[in-house]
C-alpha cells in the first residue's frame, strides 16, 4: 500500500473509532434526561393516588393496606429481596428462597405502607401546597434519585427520596429514603444481623413473627 493510501486508510480508521466512541454519549444524553422525567412521573402518580385515597376521609390501620397493590405495581419486589438478603441469597436453599420470597413481598410492602404514612400527616391541604418535587439526578448506571418534599401543616417539612431503576416500560422504586434513613440499607442491616446469629432458618422465623404482628 502506498504512503498515502495507509495515511488515509489510518484516517478513516481514527475517525471511525471516535465515532463509536462519541455516539454511546449522545445517545445516551438524552436517555437521561427521559429517565430522570419517567421516574418522577411514577412518583409523582403514585403521591396522587395516596393523596386520593386520605382525601376520601382518611385511612385507619386496616385501610392502609389498600396502598398494598399501589406499591406492589411500582416496586420491583424479586430484586428488593436479593438486595436485602445480600450474600446469604446464594447459600440459602430453594426451599428457603420460596418462603422468604412470600414473607419478604408481605413485608416490604407493609413497611413501605407504614412509612408512607408520613404523607397522611401532610395531606392536611390540596397537594401542590403540601408536597413537592425538588429534583432527580442519575444515581450510578442505571438508577434515578427523585428528590421530595412533604410540608406537613403541624410539623417540619420532611425530606422524602425515591430511588427508581430503569425498566424497559418505566422506572420502578427500589428504595424510599426518609430523613436521610434508606429503608433498604436498614433492613439489609438488620437482616445481616439476624444472618450472623441465627442463619437462614432464624431470619425466616424473624420474618414470620413480624409479619403475623404487622395482620
Amino acid at each position: 500500500m502506498r504512503p498515502f493510501a495507509r495515511r488515509f486508510a489510518r484516517r478513516r480508521l481514527l475517525a471511525s473509532a471516535t465515532t463509536l466512541l462519541v455516539l454511546p454519549l449522545v445517545a445516551r444524553s438524552p436517555q437521561a434526561a427521559l429517565s430522570g422525567a419517567a421516574a418522577e412521573s411514577v412518583v409523582r402518580r403514585l403521591v396522587d393516588q395516596i393523596w386520593a385515597m386520605l382525601g376520601e376521609g382518611g385511612l385507619d390501620d386496616a385501610e392502609w393496606r389498600r396502598l398494598e397493590p399501589l406499591l406492589e405495581a411500582q416496586t420491583d419486589l424479586d430484586l428488593l429481596a436479593r438486595l436485602a438478603l445480600g450474600r446469604h441469597w446464594r447459600v440459602a436453599t430453594p426451599a428457603q428462597l420460596e418462603e422468604y420470597r412470600t414473607l419478604y413481598r408481605r413485608f416490604l410492602l407493609r413497611t413501605l405502607a407504614g412509612r408512607l404514612r408520613h404523607v397522611g400527616a401532610a395531606a392536611l391541604g390540596s397537594q401542590a401546597e403540601r408536597f413537592q418535587i425538588l429534583a432527580s439526578r442519575p444515581v450510578g448506571e442505571r438508577d434515578v434519585l427523585v428528590q421530595t418534599r412533604l410540608l406537613p401543616l403541624d410539623r417540619p417539612p420532611l425530606r422524602v427520596d425515591w430511588r427508581l431503576r430503569e425498566r424497559p416500560a418505566e422506572p420502578v422504586i427500589i428504595d424510599l429514603i426518609v430523613e436521610g434513613i434508606s429503608l433498604l440499607v436498614t433492613q439489609r442491616s438488620e437482616f445481616a444481623a439476624v444472618l450472623e446469629r441465627a442463619g437462614m432458618d432464624g431470619l425466616l422465623s424473624e420474618l414470620r413473627t413480624r409479619v403475623a404482628d404487622a395482620a
